[in-house]
């Protein structure tokens, strides 16, 4: 669009009775040659407040496609002649009139015609994520130091040492145990991984676990990994959103409403519209748009929903690709790896917003696996899904087929699957040793009842080699009874196995400051079982809980009693159990250190991201994390500050009210978002001055007039004096020099700051003469 003002040039020879008629193919405007005209665009009775350049010859307004977008005309199906115009007279739903006088052109739209308005909802700008430098150290230590059943002493240690840095983060983790003739170390994973969130992809070296399908099987293995990763961009929807839109008559208030919850207000222009707003939904639902039209009444567009996460945008692609040693034995072996290589890859793209394409290889020594899967949307209806795989290996071949339906609302959730093997299948997974199912059939079915209820059953028939089919029918209902009761209850029966069965009724109940009880009586293979409970949970910010329990099943006896504690340096809790008469004892502390900006602080353990707060030295400092306490500033300005959600904004603030009424703060709030695993340092730079408030007063002793300035000779800084010839000045070191060169005679005064003085003194009167000595 070239801009330009509205008083454009008019072609000299036009009738103006002929140009202000509507243009319309049987009733061209008369030919005058060829002309630039530059016309503020009027839509539908409404300015556009937007000039753009148009055309005219041989009686017809002719205008470029990005011209025409830009007012507002869309022009899909229209194709621009040799010199790159489109004809205003040969656009379907589109009628224009030219008035010379204000210099517009004035359009009678169909709403097909045009360019609807994109409305969007108001979100915090984006921070670019960072990383510090810096180790974190997370410990878990358990001890018994007697057991139920008259063992020896245990201690149990889980440790991780996580170095992190802007390149990536390295991470170690193992379990130490000591026991009697059992003392040994574990590794549990080593590796370094890298994210670009500007690619969306992640590098992890050394131990991982490959991606996986719904219908494949994931596996430890020591190696690479290169995947895409969406968890680096939190405010990306990855799946299809609905298209919501409607038209206004006239410029108006609109609101969304979804299952009758209101998630979008905002205002539009007159004409057609589209809402750029994520539905807070899965499954189906129901859209209600709400504006008003000319006279103020309601006018409401309904839309049915249907949003499945597990669907893939137009477009989008989400892949991993493994390569490594197959880990055996974790968690009991610290370096068992397969002797060969096994690769493994997947693969979905959005082929459509109702169609997601998916693809997974596996290859080992002796083994080649491939396979292939739909994700369809049906609408309204719901989301099916299916796959088959093929494997060769071991000179035997085996194929795997499954089949899927879910469907989730309001009044009924159904969720259908299953998968069968035929042949001798194989994967990595069961080269690892893991078991598969030959058959496994699985289905549920949900739906509310009443106000607070809802009613559950379910149905799984599996097999798998080696041993007996199960066929399990289960059913359970759970309801809330009031603002602080609730009650379940749930039944199983396997149809093949007779005997197995069970049943279990719960009620529970909130009895206030985070506590509750509950009781429930149940059975299981016939044998009665019976629990009572109470537990209070301590409070995020800190504080003590505790958690007594006394159960019966069967001939089996057992009680239990603990007390938790949560503090700003940990969790720790001890416990005291007694089964059929034998009493155990446990103890158990949790938390992290962590070095950072040459400072080491224990804190609670750190399993994601956090922030270390400095500022500078300022002591006992309140610092707040989305306006929640966490704690103040130890005596070297520090605090740390865990559970910050990684790549996502997160606001630290202080309190800057607390601050000294001579320290100076820049800002007291800062919007910050941490890598993976990483911390990020947010630093308030806190700095003291020395002030005092001067009382000026001339050679007579009389105030210096307001209105006059102090001027600070050492600097030059200039500083209004007012009533009282009061003057603030906030640089003053043991002994100055001030000038006020705007009073008759000017005058001077050595200002001395006492060296004890309080955080801004009040020094004076001071005697400002015309004799005393300026630098």
């Amino acid at each position: 669009m070239a801009p330009a003002r509205a008083g454009a040039q008019a072609p000299a020879s036009a009738d103006p009775a002929v140009l202000l008629a509507a243009a319309r193919p049987d009733a061209p405007l008369p030919s005058a040659g060829m002309d630039d005209l530059y016309l503020e665009a009027v839509i539908n009775g409404t300015p556009t407040r937007t000039i753009a350049r148009f055309r005219l010859h041989d009686g017809r307004l002719s205008a470029t496609a990005g011209e025409l977008r830009a007012v507002g005309i869309r022009t899909d199906g229209l194709r621009p002649d040799a010199n790159g115009l489109i004809a205003l007279d040969g656009i379907a739903g589109l009628r224009y009139t030219y008035e010379v006088r204000p210099q517009q052109v004035r359009f009678v739209l169909d709403d097909a015609r045009r360019v609807p308005d994109v409305l969007t909802a108001h979100t915090r700008p984006r921070v670019p994520p960072t990383s510090g430098t810096g180790l974190v150290l997370n410990y878990d230590a358990y001890l018994q130091p007697t057991t139920p059943g008259g063992g020896g002493a245990s201690l149990g240690v889980f440790s991780e040492q996580r170095v992190f840095h802007p390149g990536g983060v390295f991470s170690n983790s193992g379990v130490a145990l000591a026991a009697r003739g059992a003392d040994r170390y574990t590794r549990l994973e080593t590796s370094w991984a890298h994210s670009d969130p500007e690619r969306l992809t992640t590098l992890r070296l050394g131990d991982t676990v490959t991606a996986s399908l719904g219908w494949s099987r994931a596996v430890r293995l020591g190696g690479m990994q290169w995947q895409r990763n969406f968890d680096l961009r939190p405010d990306l929807v990855t799946y299809p959103l609905p298209l919501l839109g409607a038209s206004a008559a006239v410029p108006t208030a609109v609101d969304l409403y979804v299952n009758n919850v209101r998630q979008f207000s905002g205002q539009v222009g007159g004409g057609p519209f589209v809402l750029n707003t994520t539905p807070a939904i899965t499954g189906a639902g129901q859209a209600v748009i709400v504006v008003k039209d000319a006279l103020g009444r309601d006018v409401v567009t309904s839309v049915p929903l249907y949003i499945d996460t597990g669907l893939l945008a137009a477009g989008l692609s989400d892949y991993a690709v493994e390569a490594g040693f197959l880990r055996n034995q974790y968690g009991m072996r610290s370096f068992d790896y397969a002797r060969s290589p096994a690769l493994s890859a997947s693969l979905r793209h959005g082929l459509s917003g109702s169609l997601t394409l998916e693809s997974h290889a596996e290859a080992a020594r002796g083994l080649a696996n491939l396979g292939a899967g739909m994700r369809v949307g049906l609408g309204q209806a719901g989301v099916a899904s299916g796959a088959a795989s093929l494997a060769q290996g071991g000179g035997a071949t085996g194929a795997q087929g499954s089949l899927g339906y879910q469907y989730r609302a309001p009044e009924v959730s159904i969720d259908l699957q299953g998968t069968r093997t035929f042949g001798t299948y194989r994967d990595l997974a069961s080269t690892a040793g893991a078991p598969f199912y030959r058959s496994l059939l699985r289905g549920t079915v949900s739906r509310p009842v009443g106000r607070t209820g809802s009613v559950a059953a379910s149905y799984i028939d599996l097999s798998a080699p080696g041993s007996d089919r199960s066929r399990i029918v289960s059913l359970s209902y759970a309801a809330l009874l009031g603002r602080d009761l609730s009650l379940s209850a749930s039944a199983y029966q396997d149809l093949v196995d007779r005997r197995a069965r069970g049943v279990l009724l719960t009620l529970s109940v909130a009895l206030g400051n985070d506590t509750n009880a509950a009781a429930s009586i149940g059975s299981d293979h016939g044998r009665a079982a019976a629990t009572v409970s109470a537990v209070r949970t301590p409070d995020y910010g800190g504080g003590v809980g505790w958690q007594l329990q006394s159960s019966e099943s069967g001939a089996q006896r057992r009680s239990l009693a603990q007390v938790n504690y949560r503090g700003r340096y940990g969790d720790a809790f001890a416990a005291v159990q007694e089964v059929d008469g034998h009493t155990g004892t446990a103890l158990d502390m949790a938390g992290s250190l962590v070095l950072m900006d040459g400072a080491v602080l224990p804190g609670r353990r750190i399993n994601d991201a956090f922030a270390l707060v400095t500022t500078e030295d300022m002591a006992d400092v309140p610092v707040t994390f989305e306006n929640r306490l966490m704690g103040r500033t130890n005596a070297r300005g520090h605090l740390l500050v865990p559970d910050l959600v990684a790549y996502e904004n997160n606001r630290v603030a202080i309190d800057p009210l607390v601050l000294p009424v001579n320290a100076r703060l820049a800002a007291s709030s800062t919007t910050v978002a941490p890598a993976d695993r990483s911390g990020v340092l947010v630093r308030f730079h806190v700095e003291t001055f020395h002030g005092a408030q001067l009382r000026l007063v001339d050679a007579q002793g009389q105030p210096l007039p307001a209105g006059s300035h102090a001027t600070l000779a050492r600097t030059g800084a200039r500083y209004p004096i007012g009533y009282d010839g009061l003057a603030f000045i906030d640089a003053l070191e043991t002994e100055d020099i001030v000038r006020v060169d705007d009073v008759d005679p000017p005058c001077a005064v050595r200002v001395e700051y006492p060296v004890d003085a309080e955080a801004l003194p009040t020094l004076g009167p001071l005697r400002c003469m015309p004799k005393e000595m300026t630098p």
